[in-house]
């Protein structure tokens, strides 16, 4: 083999390399997300609000269904624990399934089906299912991926929406 035969070959494997590495790169972000999706999930179901106001951004926000649109961190937090506790009684069974993620470097874009059960709080026993879909937008800071936008919207539910604030 010659020189430049070699120096060929040393290119090919290095540009190679570098796809298998950002494929890679790619598929530890999608990992991530997905575990950060979980993790904000999991608290939403415990009721575990400073938990939940973590998983996003300083600058994040929030545009769900039966809400007023929040943005912040700090609004997030306080929306959690003053509004979303009202109607979120950490009873409730949270279950996202079908993930759809994009990735593109440090920004990011996901969708997920939601199916909430909600339960009567005294006694546990169900009283509807609620379907609809997550649209996300993620943003890696300060190294970790972190939700930057979070709008849900119900597909299919109780007639007129879900419960009222204060039901609990």
């Amino acid at each position: 083999m010659t020189i430049e035969e070699m120096e060929k070959k040393l290119k090919a494997t290095e540009e190679a390399l570098k796809k298998l590495e950002k494929r890679v790169r790619i598929t530890e972000d999608i990992q991530e997300i997905h575990q950060l999706q979980r993790r904000y999930v999991n608290a939403l179901i415990c009721a575990e609000w400073d938990d939940c106001a973590d998983c996003f951004a300083e600058n994040a926000k929030i545009d769900v269904y039966l809400h007023k649109p929040i943005t912040g961190n700090a609004a997030i937090r306080k929306w959690f624990k003053k509004e979303l506790s009202q109607t979120h009684a950490g009873k409730e069974g949270d279950i996202v399934v079908h993930p759809i993620i994009s990735v593109d470097g440090d920004k990011a874009k996901g969708r997920w089906l939601l199916y909430m059960m909600y339960c009567y709080p005294r006694t546990g026993q169900s009283l509807f299912w609620v379907q609809g879909f997550y649209e996300m937008k993620y943003v890696r800071e300060n190294g970790k991926w972190k939700i930057s936008l979070m709008k849900w919207s119900e597909r299919m539910g109780l007639p007129g929406g879900g419960p009222p604030t204060g039901l609990w």
